[in-house]
This record gives C-alpha cells, sequence and structure tokens, in this order.
C-alpha cells in the first residue's frame, strides 16, 4: 500500500548502517517518501541506547553491521529487552541471500525481510504494507507487548473478523497464543478449523505441536517429516521431531534432527544448548564441547553473551577429562582454565564466584589434590546464592561425588527434579539429561557399594588377593573416597603384594589418606598398617 507523504511525516524511523554513504542514500530515500524524523546509527550498541532513548515507529535494520552485534543480534536484543513498541515496523535490509541467514530471520520474525539493492519505489511500498500488516493486528500486539494473552487472543478473534483479508495473519498469531498459554484442545480445533478450508503450512505444523502436547502423536511424525521438507516451516518442524523423539526416548533421533536444526539455522543459542545437552545424554561429550564452543562463538555481541555459557563450557571439558588419557585430559584441564579467566576478564566475577569455585575443585580432584577441592567446595558453601539453575546444581553434585562426600552429592542430586519444569526445547532436553545422570549416579554407586561389601566379606573371610581385587575396582570408579584407600591398603598390605603397580597404588592411597579427615576407627586402622605401607612404598 502507498500511503501519501503527509502519512509519514510525524513517524520516527531509525536506519541502521555500518556504511555512511548507504545511510545517507537511505535517508534520501525516506526523505522523498516524506519523512521527517529521522535518525541513524551506524552500528548495533549506538542503536540499542537510541532505542532505550525513544520509541521509534519503523526500523531499517542491515544485516551485517561490521564489528560487534549485527542486525540479528540488535532485533534479538531489542525484542529481549522490550525496546520495540508495539506498532514497530522492523524491517532487515541484507545483501545476503545465503540459507543460514534467510532461516535465521524466518525464525526470528522481522516484519520484513527487504533485499538490497533497493529502489526508492521499492523502499516506499514495503513500508507501507509492513505499517498496514502492523495496524491490522495493533490491539493483538499491544495486548502482547502488555503481558496479557488472554486478551491478545480476544483481539486475534476480533480482528480476523474485521479485517478478512489479514484473518489468516490473526489466526496464525491467536494459535501460537493457545500453544503458549497450554490451550492445546482449543487450539487443535482451531487448526482444524482452518486445515478444513485450506491445507495451510503453518496450521498443519500448528495441528501437530497440539496434538503431541494432547498425547496423539501417531500421525505426528509423518506430518513433521513432511513439514521438515518445506523452507517456511523446517526449522520449527526439525525441533519438533526432536522433542517428539525426546518423549519417545530416542534421544539418537532427537539428536540428529537438532544437530540438522542447528546447520540449517546456527545462530539459535537454545537450540545449540539443547543440542548441547543430547550429546551428553548419548554419551558423545566431544560433541557437547564443540556445542558449547559454538554457543560462545554465536553469543559474542549478543544479548545471550553470558558468563553461563563459558562455565557451562568449562564443565564440559571437565566431563570430557574421564574419557581421555593423561595427556589429553591435561590439555582440557588447561583450556578449561582458560575459560574460567576469560570470565574473570569479561565478566563480573564475584557474582559467579560460587560457580567458579566449584569448577576448580572439580580439576583439584581429578588432579588429585583433594584437600584443595575440599576447601573450594566448603568456601563455596559459605557464600550465598539466590537460587540454582540444573546446571550449577548438578556441577556441585560432580564435584562432591568427585571428593568422595557422597551425602552431599546425594543432597544436589535430589534438587534438581525441581528445577527442569519449564516447557521449551531446552528443558525438554534437561529433563532427559538430569533423569540419566540421576540414573548412572545411583548406579554407580550401587555398584561402589557392591564391591566394597564384596571386598569386606572376601577380607573377613582371610580371601585378601579377591579383597583387593574388589577394592581396586570400587577405587578405580571413586579414587576420591578415603575409606575405600584405606581398605585397598589394608588388603595391599594383607597380600604382601610388592609389585610396581600395587607400590604405585598404595602411594595414591596413602596421598588422599593423608590429605582426608578420618573417624576414629579409621585413623586406628590406618596408623596399624603404616609401617608396613612405608617400607612397601620405600622398597
Amino acid at each position: 500500500m502507498i500511503f501519501p507523504s503527509k502519512f509519514y511525516s510525524d513517524k520516527k524511523i531509525l536506519i541502521v548502517d555500518d556504511c555512511e554513504p548507504i545511510r545517507s542514500a537511505v535517508k534520501a530515500m525516506l526523505q522523498k517518501i516524506g519523512f521527517n524524523k529521522i535518525s541513524s546509527a551506524n552500528n548495533g550498541l549506538i542503536a540499542v541506547q537510541k532505542c532505550e532513548d525513544s520509541m521509534f515507529d519503523f526500523l531499517l535494520v542491515d544485516f551485517n553491521l561490521g564489528d560487534g552485534k549485527d542486525g540479528y543480534q540488535l532485533f534479538e536484543e531489542l525484542k529481549f529487552k522490550e525496546l520495540l513498541s508495539p506498532i514497530c515496523c522492523f524491517i532487515m535490509m541484507s545483501a545476503e541471500s545465503r540459507r543460514q541467514i534467510v532461516h535465521g530471520m524466518i525464525e526470528l520474525q522481522p516484519d520484513d525481510y527487504l533485499l538490497k539493492p533497493f529502489t526508492y519505489k521499492g523502499l516506499e511500498k514495503r513500508c507501507g504494507r509492513t505499517y498496514q500488516k502492523k495496524s491490522a493486528l495493533i490491539k493483538v500486539y499491544e495486548a502482547i507487548f502488555a503481558d496479557d494473552p488472554q486478551k491478545a487472543i480476544k483481539a486475534c478473534e476480533k480482528a480476523s473478523r474485521k479485517t478478512p483479508e489479514y484473518a489468516g495473519m490473526a489466526l496464525r498469531v491467536k494459535g501460537e497464543l493457545l500453544l503458549k498459554t497450554r490451550e492445546y484442545e482449543t487450539a487443535q480445533k482451531m487448526y482444524q478449523a482452518v486445515l478444513s478450508t485450506r491445507p495451510l503450512p503453518w496450521a498443519v505444523l500448528g495441528n501437530a505441536i497440539a496434538s503431541i502436547k494432547l498425547g496423539e502423536t501417531r500421525d505426528a511424525e509423518r506430518i513433521l517429516l513432511e513439514l521438515a521438507a518445506l523452507d517456511e516451516t523446517k526449522v520449527e518442524a526439525l525441533d519438533w521431531l526432536g522433542r517428539l523423539y525426546i518423549g519417545q526416548q530416542k534421544n539418537t533421533q532427537a539428536q540428529a534432527k537438532l544437530a540438522e536444526a542447528a546447520k540449517i539455522s546456527p545462530r539459535n543459542i537454545h537450540r545449540q544448548r539443547a543440542l548441547a545437552n543430547l550429546c551428553i545424554i548419548n554419551g558423545e561429550i566431544d560433541e557437547a564441547v564443540r556445542a558449547f564452543s559454538k554457543i560462545i562463538t554465536a553469543s559474542r555481541y549478543s544479548v545471550y553473551d553470558t558468563p553461563e555459557n563459558y562455565l557451562n563450557f568449562a564443565r564440559c571439558l571437565i566431563d570430557l577429562c574421564g574419557e581421555s588419557n593423561k595427556l589429553d585430559a591435561a590439555k582440557q584441564i588447561g583450556k578449561a582454565l582458560d575459560v574460567l579467566n576469560s570470565v574473570g576478564r569479561r565478566f563480573y566475577s564475584e557474582v559467579y564466584k560460587p560457580q567458579e569455585l566449584v569448577i576448580q575443585a572439580r580439576i583439584n580432584a581429578s588432579k588429585g589434590n583433594m584437600e584443595e577441592a575440599r576447601d573450594q567446595l566448603s568456601e563455596c558453601e559459605k557464600l550465598k546464592v539466590a537460587e540454582l539453575t540444573a546446571d550449577q546444581c548438578l556441577d556441585r553434585a560432580k564435584a562432591y561425588f568427585s571428593t568422595g562426600n557422597l551425602s552431599k552429592s546425594d543432597e544436589y542430586m535430589t534438587q534438581l527434579d525441581e528445577l527442569t519444569d519449564n516447557d521449551d526445547l531446552v528443558s525438554s532436553t534437561l529433563k532427559v539429561l538430569v533423569s540419566k545422570e540421576k540414573e548412572d549416579h545411583e548406579q554407580l554407586r550401587e555398584k561402589i557399594r557392591i564391591l566394597n561389601n564384596e571386598g569386606l566379606s572376601a577380607y573377613q573371610n582371610g580371601i585378601f588377593s579377591q579383597a583387593m581385587a574388589s577394592f581396586k575396582e570400587a577405587f578405580i570408579f571413586m579414587p576420591s573416597n578415603a575409606s575405600l584407600a584405606l581398605n585397598l591398603v589394608q588388603s595391599i598390605v594383607k597380600t604382601g603384594a610388592c609389585d610396581q603397580d600395587s607400590k604405585h597404588l598404595a602411594k595414591k592411597c596413602m596421598e588422599l589418606i593423608d590429605q582426608s579427615e578420618l573417624s576414629e576407627s579409621n585413623t586406628r586402622r590406618y596408623l596399624a598398617i603404616q609401617d608396613e605401607l612405608f617400607e612397601l612404598v620405600a622398597s
């Protein structure tokens, strides 16, 4: 639609482009269209500041903005901080036609997308069309902006009746709101009513989502696979295939679908995080490390550039140490320490001090520095934390387990179920991850308990070589437990083993015991064999 020039005279517009000649050329076009209140910014940071100072009716933003934020990250931040008025028309400009960029834009949903180069007439037509579409649903956007979904749903119904030409757009927004408010049956009926007239892809997708939420998954996989072949619905269909497979405990297939979606649209931080969780669930820790690394790269300059990205990367590197040889483990620990240092340089470290202490404790435990690791955990407990996230809670459980404090580890494990209640892609993977970690934790504890009991039984029956074998296996699973170490060295002394492996193992156990607080009875047991142990290690 072409509006008369005077229509734009009181409308405020912001041009964001890092190229001064382009800003000047676009400004001249806008003046010809009728705009008088024209502002400009040459980078994303200045654009955010201008939007904090004033609400604009139009934003005309180039995708590539040189160093710092790009147009994608600018739009992401303005939405996150609610700096776009309900009537604001956000138009992305770009000479880019690459698939990844286009799909990223589709996901973020700007009001329009304008390919460079464009003419004055093309710009005028785009501004008019965008404003007309936005105006038709203004009551809807105002209610959404006010965080009143029920009012927004009613406004959608009114808009679909009042402006039939935009009824499809109004119904699409209504469906999204019904899914968001978990009114799945109402959403399903609405989508099916739309589909009875036309097989619109967005309605097919919405109906599939509502059906999944209602537990009607028989045809969902087939429908989503068909939608994944369409550009309009591809990425979202892949996400929902992932969620469907997670619900069916097909975690390998879920990982494959999210990996495909992440390849098409790599800028979505939440999808990358969900993918990292699935990699951990499937035992592909090295792939999880790569996913966390991509999150750090993609989030730089964005509103999602947070210390948690770096801390999760460090945590995953430590997890990878358990599956690596000594040389690779040392490299991974070094990298994790570098990551922690970067958090201290880039962010206010005191706020994240508890998390840093836990990670450092895990690193020290992996090196055998148990006393230092326990001191760091003790210091961490003294620091006040408003509320632990699932990542932080799980990290503490792992840290205490690695230092041999099983009761404290169990305490944090039991807290995890309360921290995964949200209904989104990341939470759906986090629930499975927490469940797996808890199951692995319980299985490992039970295995250690059984081995220790077998060792005690063999020791009491004088079968010291068998006792030594059971304690040794238990100690390999938990090389930080002083009681296990004491049982093991006691059996080594009784067997009279003096080979190099036994000497090395005895020395390692002694170092751990010397760093640990023993009970009175365990202290007596240790003192009783100390002379023999010193003689064994020294020989």
